[in-house]
C-alpha cells in the first residue's frame, strides 16, 4: 500500500486536470524554497569566509596579545621576552615600538602609525612578508620603510622611491615640542586588502628608537602570537602577572573583536531571516494541498469507499506536498553550492566591470568577498527545508482523511 500512496502522489502532481491556479501556487512554493535554501547556503558560506579571513589573514598579521609599557618604555626586554615565551599557549614573542607620524611624497600627505620591528623576531609572530606585492621585506635597513598598499596609492609612490617621514618630538611634560623629519626609501609594499593597508608602515626597531630618543635597548612593548586566539584575554592576564613592569594588557579582541562579533551577529540574523523565508515558502505547500484536497474530494471519497485506509490517504497527500519541498530543497542546495563556490570570482568580475570595489578597503578589513563552503551548513539547511516542508503537509493531509464519502458522492 505504500507504493500505492506514492503512485497516487505522482499521478496527482503530474496530472493536467489540476487547475492552473493550483499549479501556480505549487510552482511558487517550489521556487520560494529553492531561493531560500540557495541564499541561505550562500550567506552562510560568505560569513564563514569572513570569519576565516579574520582569523587567517588579519590575525596572522596583527599581534594576538600586546603588553605595552605605561611608563613609556621597557628595559632589558630580551630577558623578559624569553621568560614570557615559556608560558603555555604562547607561540612566540617580539618587541615593538609605536609612533604616529606623517608621510609625504611630493604634494601628497598621509597620516600613519609607524611600527618599529625587528624582523628576526617579527617573522615568528606575523606573516606580513607573505603579503608583499612588490619589493622585498627580507631585510629592513636604517633608511628603509615598508608601506601598506593603500598608503602607497594615496602617496602615488612605488618601491625604490623616497618618502619623507615626520615624527613628533615630545617634551618631558608630554606636550609636543617639535618634530623630526627623515628621508626613507620604500623597500616593499604590502597588500593585506583592508584597513591596515591605509594605516600602518614598518621601519627598523633600533632606528625608530633612535629617532624617538629612546634609551638604548628599550622598547614600547612586547607582542605575542598564541595557539588559541579565543584564549587571548586569559593569556594576556597571565602574561601581565609575569611582567616586571607596569603595562597595559591588550589583545586582538579589544581592537578587532567588534569585527568578529559583527560576523557572528550577521550570521545569526541571516540564518533566522532566511529560515523564516523558507518557512513562508512552505506555507504555500499548505495552500496548495488544501486546494488539491478540495479539488480531489470525489477521488478521495471513491478511494475510501473502495476500502483505502485513511492512513494511506494521509501518506498520499503528505508525499504530494512534500515533493514540492523535496524538489525545491534539492534545487536550492545545488544552486547554493554553485553560488558559494563561484561568488569570489563573480565579485572579482563585478569589481573589474565597475572599476571599483563594493567593499571600501579603507572601511572594511578586506576588499573582497570570501567564501568557505562547509558541508555541515549545507546538510543542516537541507534538513531544515525538508523538515519544514514535511510539517507543512501534515494538516492538509489529515483533513483529506476526514472527507465523508457519503456526503461527497451524494452531491454528485
Amino acid at each position: 500500500m505504500a507504493s500505492l500512496a506514492w503512485q497516487l502522489a505522482k499521478r496527482y502532481r503530474s496530472t493536467r486536470h489540476t487547475s492552473g491556479f493550483i499549479r501556480f501556487i505549487s510552482a511558487s512554493s517550489t521556487s520560494g524554497i529553492t531561493l531560500g535554501v540557495a541564499i541561505l547556503i550562500l550567506a552562510l558560506s560568505v560569513m564563514n569566509g569572513f570569519e576565516q579571513a579574520l582569523e587567517q589573514r588579519l590575525l596572522s598579521v596583527i599581534p594576538h596579545i600586546e603588553l605595552e609599557a605605561v611608563e613609556y618604555s621597557l628595559a632589558d626586554w630580551p630577558r623578559k621576552l624569553q621568560k614570557m615565551e615559556t608560558t603555555a599557549g604562547v607561540t612566540a614573542g617580539a618587541p615593538f615600538i609605536k609612533a604616529n607620524g606623517m608621510l609625504r611624497h611630493r604634494e601628497a600627505v598621509k597620516a600613519a602609525q609607524v611600527r618599529g620591528v625587528s624582523l628576526l623576531y617579527e617573522q615568528h609572530i606575523s606573516d606580513v612578508r607573505q603579503y608583499v606585492t612588490s619589493g622585498s621585506m627580507a631585510t629592513l635597513s636604517d633608511n628603509q620603510v615598508v608601506l601598506g598598499q593603500g598608503i602607497a596609492e594615496v602617496l602615488n609612490i612605488a618601491v625604490g622611491q623616497n618618502v619623507q617621514l615626520m615624527l613628533p618630538r615630545f617634551a618631558e611634560d608630554g606636550s609636543m615640542a617639535s618634530h623630526r623629519t627623515v628621508n626613507l626609501t620604500v623597500s616593499a609594499i604590502v597588500s593585506l586588502g583592508g584597513q591596515l593597508d591605509y594605516s600602518q608602515v614598518w621601519v627598523d626597531l633600533t632606528t625608530l628608537a633612535n629617532w624617538l630618543g629612546l634609551p638604548e635597548g628599550e622598547v614600547h612593548g612586547l607582542a605575542f602570537r598564541i595557539d588559541d586566539i579565543f584564549a587571548a584575554a586569559q593569556l594576556a592576564r597571565e602574561l601581565g602577572r609575569l611582567s616586571e613592569d607596569y603595562v597595559y594588557l591588550l589583545d586582538w579582541y579589544r581592537t578587532q573583536g567588534h569585527v568578529y562579533n559583527d560576523i557572528q551577529m550577521v550570521r545569526a540574523i541571516l540564518y533566522l531571516v532566511l529560515t523564516l523565508v523558507i518557512g513562508v515558502a512552505c506555507f504555500n505547500i499548505v495552500a496548495t494541498l488544501v486546494m488539491a484536497v478540495r479539488e480531489k474530494e470525489a477521488d478521495i471519497a471513491i478511494l475510501l469507499t473502495m476500502g483505502m485506509a485513511p492512513g494511506q490517504l494521509v501518506k498520499t497527500f503528505v508525499l504530494l506536498g512534500w515533493l514540492n519541498g523535496l524538489i525545491g530543497s534539492l534545487l536550492g542546495t545545488v544552486l547554493g553550492v554553485i553560488l558559494a563556490s563561484s561568488i569570489e570570482s563573480l565579485f572579482a568580475g563585478l569589481t573589474r566591470l565597475l572599476g571599483s570595489s563594493l567593499l571600501d578597503p579603507s572601511i572594511y578589513f578586506i576588499d573582497f568577498v570570501p567564501s568557505v563552503l562547509r558541508w555541515q551548513d549545507v546538510l543542516l539547511t537541507l534538513a531544515i527545508a525538508l523538515l519544514l516542508s514535511l510539517l507543512a503537509t501534515l494538516y492538509p493531509a489529515w483533513r483529506a482523511s476526514k472527507v465523508e464519502p457519503a456526503a461527497i458522492l451524494g452531491q454528485r
